[in-house]
């Protein structure tokens, strides 16, 4: 016999038993069975090492980092414009009072998925979130 912890429950199944309670019995079945059970797609082996992680990641920021100085620096060039903090920060005071109206909806919103997610996966397990 296995047992299999599932929903804050201990099951006991037989051990050529694929699905281990009946909720996992539809998820089990689309699965192939070499992935069963399995604790990672890629096995024991990372599909990239941690130097190549860090060289995308630094070169991403470096790329859009130049990039957007440039972008910066044509604007001063073409339309001579000079940009502040406070331009920057409030959008030139052009910004309309139905897009801060959904901006603060969609922060709102954002907000309270968070936190039923959270609370969806400490009942159900992350699975069940």
């Amino acid at each position: 016999l296995k047992a299999l912890f599932c929903r804050r429950t201990w099951i006991i199944t037989s051990p050529s038993s694929t699905a281990p309670c009946a909720h996992h019995t539809s998820s089990f079945s689309r699965m192939l069975p070499q992935y069963q059970h399995a604790t990672s797609f890629f096995g024991n082996e990372t599909p990239l090492s941690e130097g190549v992680g860090y060289a995308i990641v630094l070169g991403f920021g470096a790329f859009f980092s130049i990039m957007t100085t440039a972008l910066v620096y044509l604007d001063r060039k073409a339309n001579g414009s000079e940009q502040t903090s406070e331009q920057f920060n409030t959008a030139g005071r052009s910004v309309k009072t139905g897009l801060t109206a959904s901006v603060i909806v969609a922060q709102w919103t954002w907000a309270a998925t968070l936190l039923q997610s959270s609370n969806k996966a400490w009942t159900y397990g992350v699975s069940g979130a």
